[in-house]
């Protein structure tokens, strides 16, 4: 499963690799990829019955 984030505050690598973080605490095969410019996350997880951003983000 595929899952695209809009992130508005995000501003900076510190910020995105928190986020990188968060993200593979709940889903450590997740792929993230953290574009700082135009605000987005993309994650791509083989497991799509983990809820990734509603565990991760919040």
């Amino acid at each position: 499963m595929s899952l695209k984030l809009n992130v508005p505050t995000l501003t900076n690598s510190q910020e995105a690799q928190k986020l990188t973080e968060a993200i593979a605490t709940v889903d450590p095969t997740a792929k993230v990829e953290v574009d700082v410019e135009s605000k987005t996350v993309t994650v791509d997880s083989p497991d799509s019955n983990t809820p990734v951003a509603s565990n991760a983000l919040i």
